[in-house]
């Protein structure tokens, strides 16, 4: 009887390794969720739009559109979720142009037609590669750094580092870690991560204001992990607010009155 549990032990111990094997391999197909990567599709949008193709170090293609306004207010630099591509965020970006400002919208790696390998390190220097080139051209306005969801991460990083008017931040997570953790309880998520993300950590070292928004019924992202990042936010910039939407969920919040009135106020 003895011998037969310790086989059972055995087997459960090593089913559980294949596992932590299997996710460490893979984790990128659970962080990443693009559509076909170099789809081609066509730009549907009635606001004026630039396309691009940068190329950035290690490597790296990034496709990215700047949608521009008449009389814009300034640029708002935005970093999109973790799926899809620029062929559906194409339309997020002009719906954010409606509150005056000029929109850069950039595909990460693997992403669309950008291209490159992937690693968390290469991906923020893409990003700052992008926002100096196109920040460029707008040196006497206003700049606002948008992070959703995961674009959250690439957003606080950004903001930590460069200057920017404003940042806001659509349904952030606290960290890969703690995120990871929500989905996979059993394992042991911080040894296996190779994409960290540590919003918690970037979010300390911004000075300028912040908006936070997210949603009670966020079953992607729990909305307790937003309102942790405002409380550590909070001790270190008084510029920060946090916007809840009660019953708002991941990817509806801009469908509800007082998420476009709380981010028409904070972009004025």
């Amino acid at each position: 009887m003895f011998n037969v549990i310790l086989h059972i032990l055995f087997v459960i111990t090593v089913i559980y390794l294949l596992v932590c094997l299997i996710y460490f391999l893979i984790q990128e197909k659970f962080i990443f969720v693009p559509t076909l990567p170099g789809e081609s599709f066509e730009i549907r949008l009635a606001t004026h739009t630039e396309e691009f193709h940068l190329q950035t170090p290690h490597n790296g293609r990034i496709h990215a559109l700047l949608l521009k306004v008449e009389k814009p207010k300034g640029l708002i630099f935005y970093l999109h979720g973790n799926t899809g591509s620029l062929k559906r965020w194409q339309f997020m970006a002009e719906e954010i142009s409606g509150y005056g400002y000029d929109v850069f919208v950039l595909d990460y790696r693997g992403y669309g037609q950008s291209k490159g390998r992937k690693s968390e390190a290469i991906m923020h220097r893409d990003i700052e590669y992008c926002f100096d080139f196109i920040t460029e051209k707008y040196q006497d306005s206003r700049t606002i750094i948008y992070g959703r969801s995961l674009g959250c991460a690439f957003a606080s990083r950004l903001a930590s580092r460069k200057n920017s008017d404003r940042l806001v931040l659509e349904t952030p997570f606290y960290n890969m870690h703690e995120t990871g953790k929500y989905y996979l309880p059993f394992l042991p998520i911080k040894l296996l991560l190779r994409y960290r993300f540590r919003s918690d950590i970037f979010i300390q070292n911004i000075h300028c204001p912040i908006i936070i928004l997210h949603g009670t019924k966020d079953i992607i992202v729990p909305h307790s992990q937003a309102l942790e990042l405002f409380r550590l936010a909070e001790k270190a910039n008084r510029k920060v607010q946090m916007t809840t939407i009660v019953g708002g969920k991941h990817s509806n919040l801009n469908s509800f009155p007082l998420f476009r009135e709380r981010l028409e106020e904070f972009l004025q």
